[in-house]
């Protein structure tokens, strides 16, 4: 019969953690896993971001255990990190989608062809998929192209060469045309064409 180890406190709970005791870390999963989800949800009202937010969340005090430290209530504390979390999602999404309607006004004032095609909003669903598959590194050049910055400028914000910048901006525009066109074989294949020349102009 298995014997399951309860820690009956926050304070000898987030010791073990500290320690590395795998049996304290199912604990805390059982204890908030459902409930931060829950809270996530609320706050959210998409069940898979929040649950890719808590598991973060969780494999992160994992990962970095050993300088856990929790002085009074553990809820307390993931709760805060949750609410941490959230503000980062929510603010990316909120650039991420700033940057995806810039680019649709671009496409507006050097394609109208493509607007009468297809209907803005379904532009905008198109995209804004498209972007979140991206990795990280290349949503945030995304998000700086919608802010009208340069190559040069992206290089400078982002502590990179400028020749990386140009690399990563030409896989970013491939990664989503190849995203976009996998899920709509009908596109015009003008807006590819456009998508790609904005995304890799100097």
């Amino acid at each position: 019969m298995t014997v399951v180890i309860r820690y009956a406190t926050d304070r000898t709970l987030a010791e073990a953690l500290r320690s590395g005791d795998v049996s304290a870390y199912e604990q805390l999963v059982r204890d908030h896993g459902y409930r931060l989800v829950g809270l996530a949800f609320n706050r959210l009202g998409n069940r898979e971001d929040a649950e890719d937010i808590v598991q973060d969340l969780l494999i992160n005090i994992w990962e970095k255990r050993e300088s856990l430290y929790v002085e009074n209530s553990l809820s307390s504390y993931l709760n805060v990190s949750l609410r941490n979390r959230i503000f980062d999602h929510i603010r990316r999404e909120t650039l991420r989608r700033r940057a995806v309607d810039r680019l649709l006004e671009r496409f507006d004032e050097m394609q109208d062809s493509i607007v009468d095609i297809m209907a803005a909003k379904d532009l905008n669903r198109m995209l804004s998929e498209a972007v979140a598959e991206l990795p990280e590194n290349m949503q945030r050049i995304f998000i700086l192209r919608g802010e009208d910055y340069s190559l040069k400028e992206i290089a400078a914000a982002m502590g990179l060469a400028e020749q990386t910048v140009k690399s990563y901006s030409s896989e970013l525009a491939r990664r989503l045309r190849s995203s976009i066109a996998n899920k709509y074989p009908d596109i015009n294949r003008t807006l590819l064409i456009v998508l790609t020349y904005l995304l890799t102009k100097n």
